[in-house]
């Protein structure tokens, strides 16, 4: 289907601003097409101040984008040599050149993944959408389709960016592509862990509904990475999303979808790995001991290993909690939610003549707790507490 010269090419054409690009349409060759999530989120009304642009050009994508970087002075890399692709990246834009598969624009459409990222605009002096496939219609019922089985597993990673598109646009899958996702999981274990991630990392920062929970929950498309049933079952049975719609939970998802093992197997830093044990830490200890049961002392190293991350930790709590932790929580004064010593390390070893050291950072956790719990509250107090603590510990001192 190819939209001519309509009211909807032209409002497309007009929100995707081409004034704003860094290249004008004059420098790309005659017969180049935008198309991708540009296109996409311009039908939606979803468009970024910098949308990636995809184009599709009829010579060498590769040799065309380094002379244009030249030009420009943008940054040029080569990011898949065989199939003859490149990016530019120029203040703030990535601008991604193909070059077009098959004979026609119809043949390199058709090789895509979903129907909705197989919509073209062709930057023709009157621009003209082009749609073979049905995409808009797609985006007016807000469903996922797959063009194709074979097209998904040339490439399985499109078996993850599908899930990452429903939570990002609050679609759904059709049916019968919901079912070629979930029998061929296991292809995605032949895709590169970096590439893996990063899809991972864009699908957790989107916004979940509850349908998004169910779906996942159906199609375990991360299942060789995760094998921790606790975090899974919490969730499932708590129905986190739709209960707490306010949370974002970015902490909680990665916990949700990937193991601790997972996550060092998907190379993920060290720091994602440290908060999602943590709060995984937690979890289990909750659930086996129940909130009401923890030590003092437990209930303070919650706080300190979980102070950034608390919110993904309260979607885990009965719902009796959840209010009066967040509310604390979003209090930086709050003591508890938020440990911190009434001193800090420098004068603690002036006053009390400490080395640095262990026991220094024995008498800083002290007097945090204390203070979390609320047994002094002037600075004299405090000294107090910090005098009596060193008598008894270093009394060599």
């Amino acid at each position: 289907m190819i939209i001519k010269h309509t009211l909807l090419s032209n409002d497309l054409f007009g929100d995707l601003n081409p004034k704003d690009w860094p290249i004008s349409i004059g420098d790309l060759p005659p017969g180049s097409v935008l198309v991708g999530g540009s296109v996409r989120d311009g039908l939606l009304n979803k468009l970024n101040p910098k949308p990636d642009l995809d184009f599709v050009v009829p010579i060498n994508a590769t040799e065309f984008s380094k002379h244009l970087s030249e030009k420009i002075n943008a940054t040029f890399i080569k990011l898949d040599e065989k199939r003859d692709i490149a990016r530019l990246v120029i203040n703030g834009w990535t601008l991604d050149f193909a070059r077009q598969v098959g004979e026609s624009l119809k043949d390199d459409l058709l090789r895509r993944d979903f129907r909705i990222n197989a919509i073209a605009l062709r930057l023709n002096e009157k621009p003209e959408i082009y749609d073979p496939m049905g995409g808009i219609d797609d985006l007016k019922s807000k469903k996922i389709v797959a063009i194709s089985e074979k097209n998904l597993l040339d490439d399985p990673l499109r078996l993850l960016r599908g899930f990452r598109l429903m939570c990002e646009l609050d679609f759904e899958f059709d049916e019968k592509t919901k079912r070629c996702l979930k029998n061929n999981v296991e292809k995605l274990n032949n895709v590169a862990p970096e590439r893996i991630k990063m899809e991972i990392l864009k699908t957790v920062r989107s916004k979940w509904n509850f349908s998004a929970w169910q779906t996942y929950s159906e199609l375990q498309l991360l299942k060789n990475w995760n094998d921790d049933n606790l975090i899974y079952t919490e969730l499932k049975r708590k129905e986190i999303v739709s209960r707490n719609p306010l949370f974002g939970g970015y902490l909680a998802k990665l916990t949700f979808l990937l193991s601790d093992e997972g996550l060092s197997r998907l190379t993920f830093s060290k720091n994602e790995i440290k908060r999602c044990k943590n709060l995984r830490f937690w979890i289990h200890k909750i659930n086996n001991l129940d909130l009401d049961n923890l030590s003092e002392d437990q209930r303070f190293q919650l706080h300190i290993d979980l102070e950034n991350d608390l919110p993904s930790f309260i979607l885990f709590l009965k719902e009796r909690y959840t209010h009066l932790w967040l509310e604390r929580w979003k209090d930086p004064s709050d003591p508890l939610f938020h440990p911190s010593s009434p001193f800090d390390g420098h004068l603690l070893q002036k006053v009390f003549q400490l080395p640095p050291g262990p026991l220094l950072g024995e008498l800083i956790r002290h007097l945090s707790k204390e203070k979390a719990y609320g047994r002094f509250f002037t600075e004299a107090e405090a000294f107090e507490v910090a005098r009596k603590w060193t008598l008894e510990n270093s009394p060599f001192l």
